[in-house]
């Protein structure tokens, strides 16, 4: 069986039961960042060797890793912080897995997306999330575009190092009303959320002296959508309601239009 094992963020005491036992029951063991998982190993005391598996020798070491699995051997993958393949290794090991028919599960655990979601103060109903804000100049703009009609709570990942530019190129690109919020540290002794909005984040940062070091996360307030003041012209309202039902007319209007049906149907009934 493969076990993908979710780590804490930050605290250590937030591993659970369940993946203590799984990890000591393990044949073998993968992390990202070997030196950072004995940590957590020596924690909950435990010995059990623990190799690599990260972006350079992910497809070589995800071979070998099949290999122990059909000779049925318990293997456990842990990330550095949270989930296993959430902006971290294992995507291409689950296909192989899919592939090949063989087993596996996730150990769920602390998660810096949905912490971050929830201390943000945005709504949590919906959401999207981006992952690391890419480095490149020219793939920044593409993606800086990608969230200037996104209407549902955005969270992205960023390095403590590019933040403040990325925050001020972000000004350029957002409603300067939309509220966003930037996280750090979350679980840990210095965590900190400060929160406002696009056209003021920066000065708030300032400040307030906030400290943009560690495990950053931004969420963003979806773009809200600005409800459209629906015409219908009288003449056109005769025409339709003389040959179709008020129902009718406005379910055809609204697939010629894309305006809702329902206020469409309001305007029509309307004296």
């Amino acid at each position: 069986m493969l076990n993908f094992i979710a780590t804490p963020i930050g605290n250590l005491n937030d591993i659970s039961l369940r993946a203590i036992e799984v990890i000591r029951s393990s044949d073998y063991l993968y992390a990202e960042d070997t030196r950072n998982t004995q940590k957590l190993l020596n924690f909950i005391n435990i010995k059990i060797k623990c190799q690599s598996f990260h972006e350079h020798n992910e497809d070589e070491t995800s071979k070998k890793i099949i290999r122990h699995l059909k000779s049925k051997k318990n293997v456990s993958i842990v990330s550095d912080a949270g989930t296993p393949s959430i902006s971290d290794p294992g995507y291409k090991l689950i296909q192989m897995c899919i592939e090949n028919s063989l087993k596996y599960t996730l150990i769920p655990g602390a998660s810096s997306i949905i912490s971050s979601l929830v201390m943000s103060g945005l709504p949590t109903d919906k959401f999207s999330f981006y992952g690391y804000i890419p480095k490149k100049q020219s793939d920044q703009d593409k993606f800086f575009e990608s969230l200037i009609n996104e209407d549902k709570t955005s969270i992205l990942f960023e390095s403590p190092k590019r933040i403040l530019k990325s925050i001020q190129k972000l000004t350029k690109y957002l409603n300067p009303n939309q509220k966003i919020s930037i996280c750090k540290e979350m679980t840990k002794l210095h965590e900190n959320v400060i929160r406002g909005q696009v056209k003021n984040i920066l000065s708030i940062i300032k400040e307030n002296n906030f400290n943009l070091r560690g495990e950053i996360v931004v969420a963003i307030e979806g773009r809200k959508k600005i409800k459209k003041h629906i015409q219908i012209d009288k003449k056109i309202k005769e025409e339709y309601l003389t040959k179709l039902s008020a129902a009718d007319s406005a379910k055809l209007i609204s697939l010629i239009s894309g305006e809702n049906k329902r206020d469409i149907y309001k305007k029509l009934i309307e004296k």
